[in-house]
């Protein structure tokens, strides 16, 4: 992980919007069951680029209602979600969880060299800059296996779906920051996301080490036909840190 963060830092940039999340799969399978994960992330498209800090907390209220609280940054972007659910227990070790919840996030990257790049209209350009929002409602679903051989292993599969609502500009600037005629581009269409994740633990009863591996697939954005104009999302991301049970 270490490794991939380095490399993370000298791959050239690129107007990424979106990347799976890490957040915890908890597998609450009792009352006042507490989760809190804490782990570093690298997402990738072609190479990595997005490298981000996480944090849930999820929480257990009764004998069926779960909650869950998710929190991300990595200094040019930022995503949080709530999540309302329910939890299913399937006999001493499986569990099936179900989440409804709203998230909501950003990205922003100003003054990014573009080597002398070209616009389209063949007009020399030497910086872009581009910001914007998105707000993500979802629902998802969890199954897993808690608290396996002596080394407290679980293992767990989630499936996210929702509706990816962006709001982001695009800029292009020239040799004197000033911007490039025609170059701005703006990006609103909505997107239907797939984000499928798997997670492994183990560790004591306490304290667990986690890693996380995640995907997302949004309808439009990876279309062919230029849709999308400037900006990419991040297919991959893989994470790791400890979650902590109370």
């Amino acid at each position: 992980m270490v490794l991939l963060c380095a490399l993370a830092a000298v791959v050239p940039t690129s107007c990424t919007i979106y990347h799976p999340q890490a957040v915890d799969i908890p597998l609450i399978n009792h009352a006042e069951d507490v989760r809190v994960d804490a782990s570093v992330a690298l997402s990738t498209w072609l190479l990595p680029d997005v490298f981000t800090v996480n944090g849930t907390v999820s929480y257990g209220f009764n004998d069926w209602l779960a909650g869950q609280a998710h929190f991300n940054f990595g200094g040019d972007n930022v995503y949080g979600q709530l999540a309302p659910g329910a939890y299913f227990p399937l006999g001493a070790k499986s569990v099936v969880e179900t989440y409804a919840g709203l998230g909501m996030g950003g990205s922003w990257r100003d003054n990014v060299s573009s080597s002398h790049a070209r616009h389209s209209d063949n007009e020399a350009f030497s910086s872009y800059s581009f910001s914007g929002h998105y707000m993500l409602p979802f629902v998802q679903g969890n199954i897993g296996w808690h608290d396996l051989t002596k080394a407290h292993i679980d293992l767990a599969f989630g499936l996210k779906l929702g509706a990816f609502l962006p709001d982001f500009d695009y800029k292009e600037f020239d040799e004197n920051d000033d911007m490039v005629d025609g170059s701005q581009f703006r990006y609103t269409t909505g997107n239907f996301l797939v984000e499928p994740q798997l997670l492994f633990r183990i560790g004591g009863e306490k304290v667990r080490f986690n890693i996380k591996a995640g995907m997302a697939w949004l309808s439009d954005i990876y279309d062919d036909n230029g849709k999308s104009g400037k900006f990419t999302a991040d297919i991959f991301t893989l994470s790791c840190g400890f979650t902590f049970s109370f």
